[in-house]
């Protein structure tokens, strides 16, 4: 009896501690970890990361929540060369992975998560090939995890979300998606993301992926589904911590942003946590800077220019510069106006809209009407009445520029519309199609995409479909990609119904 017990130990012993060594086990300081990353504490983090890595180096559950710090980190920087410079890492620790134990859903399921980071990146870095080359490997793996562990969470809040971003991609680029043989759906899609974050989980590792799903959802529900109210609400009272998390700050700063909740955004940005135990992030500087600028206080300079000193990314740099010039024409100094468009057209990459937007104005011989600026910026903060009362005085002025002309009924219109006066803003919206319908402008084709906003919330969607298609089709060249991918949007909103 005794020889078998010897016998039974000795020969279990070895695979026991193979599999211990191989399976997704979440200790408590691993969660712990994983919430100190997220809320970019990166130093608290890894130091709990490093001393798990000494009792267990092949740990693949350490391996899947030490790629949240790479990600979030190259994400903030926006530092190619590094990002570069640890791809082997990535590629040991989805090794790590590969070697875990495969009858465990969380197998394939973390090897996806890690193919979606770096897709994130590489799209971020401008590799679109590799980068969709990753989606389509993350999606593989999460249909064939739902395959075979259907009653397993997590996965379907990953899938919920390429299924949102594979339906909003544009036209000219479905042909990706059916190459690659992945079928997105909006409605489905956001389905998953709020059932998984909506459920109770006894185990942490699945609790705690939940905040990432609110995040993915009231993100998507922003800027895909366009409820910006639900979406307010739900990140509002899920950041309540701001002062002491700093991705929440981010998250609730960015909401109210869109939302042109500026004071609320200012508030939140002037509390921030600081201090050596979080990561440098200067482009929260810029959206300060930027909510003052809407807000025409004189601090918007000041924030500005920490974000262009102090930021060593590519992005939001050229935009940086042309708001600083914005700052000082609106405050009457043109010679500043001039010596940071200048800047606007030598610094930084015109990757994003934005950069792109201001280095046309940066190359372009015409500066903005003053007046129009100013409202133009009030109204993107959601001072409303004062945008107004800039812009009411204006209307038998005889502009000598046509695109004047054409911007000034777009401002009354995106007035009324954020207002509440529908009546008004379709009649503007209208006008200004007719004044830019044949330029390069942005007025007329986003002007179609507002009317299209509006008749999808009217529920008539006969016309909303027929504002959101003519929205793709004009000439322009400013806010194409953006524009472009919104419509795409409404279209799929409103398709069969």
């Amino acid at each position: 009896m005794m020889k078998r017990l010897v016998f039974l130990i000795c020969f279990l012993l070895p695979q026991l501690g193979t599999a211990a060594g191989n399976a997704f086990v979440f200790t408590a300081p691993l969660v712990e970890a994983y919430h100190h990353i997220l809320a970019l504490r990166f130093d608290k983090g890894l130091a709990l990361l490093e001393s798990e890595r000494k009792k267990n180096p092949s740990s693949p559950a350490l391996a899947f929540i030490s790629d949240y710090h790479f990600f979030l980190k190259s994400f903030i920087n926006e530092d190619v060369k590094s990002f570069e410079s640890e791809i082997d890492d990535f590629d040991s620790r989805l090794a790590i992975l590969e070697k875990g134990d495969k009858n465990s859903p969380y197998y394939f399921y973390c090897q996806a998560e890690l193919l979606v980071h770096q897709a994130a990146l590489r799209f971020k870095f401008r590799d679109y090939v590799r980068g969709a080359n990753n989606v389509r490997d993350a999606y593989n793996l999460l249909e064939k995890n739902i395959r075979l562990y259907p009653a397993f969470k997590p996965h379907y809040k990953s899938m919920g979300m390429l299924e949102v971003l594979v339906g909003t991609v544009p036209p000219k680029y479905s042909w990706v998606t059916s190459m690659l043989g992945m079928e997105g759906d909006i409605e489905a899609g956001m389905q998953k993301i709020n059932s998984f974050r909506k459920a109770p989980y006894q185990n942490p590792e699945t609790e705690m992926l939940k905040e990432e799903a609110l995040f993915l959802y009231s993100f998507l529900q922003l800027h895909i589904v366009k409820e910006k109210e639900e979406s307010w609400k739900e990140i509002e009272a899920a950041t309540r911590d701001y002062r002491t998390n700093l991705l929440h700050c981010y998250a609730r700063a960015s909401v109210g942003m869109h939302c042109k909740k500026t004071d609320e955004v200012i508030t939140t940005l002037k509390n921030r946590p600081r201090g050596e135990e979080y990561a440098r992030f200067y482009f929260l500087d810029y959206m300060l800077g930027t909510a003052y600028l809407h807000k025409q206080d004189s601090n918007a300079a000041t924030y500005l220019n920490i974000f262009v000193s102090l930021f060593k990314g590519e992005n939001y740099i050229k935009d940086a510069y042309r708001k600083l010039a914005w700052h000082y024409l609106c405050a009457g100094d043109e010679t500043k106006y001039s010596i940071y468009m200048n800047l606007a057209g030598r610094k930084g990459k015109d990757q994003v809209d934005e950069d792109k937007d201001a280095l046309k104005e940066a190359n372009g011989d015409e500066r903005p009407e003053p007046r129009i600026l100013k409202a133009r910026l009030l109204f993107d903060g959601g001072y409303y009445s004062q945008a107004l009362a800039i812009l009411l005085p204006l209307s038998n002025e005889k502009w000598s520029r046509p695109k004047d002309h054409a911007e000034y009924v777009y401002r009354l219109a995106r007035v009324y519309h954020e207002s509440r006066d529908e009546t008004k803003a379709i009649s503007n919206y209208q006008k200004t199609i007719e004044l830019g319908k044949a330029q390069t402008w942005y007025f007329a084709a986003n002007s179609s995409l507002q009317l299209g906003y509006i008749y999808e919330k009217r529920r008539q969607y006969t016309m909303a479909a027929y504002y959101f298609k003519q929205a793709m089709n004009f000439p322009n060249d400013e806010y194409k990609t953006s524009i472009d991918h919104k419509a795409k949007t409404g279209l799929q909103r409103v398709a069969g119904k």
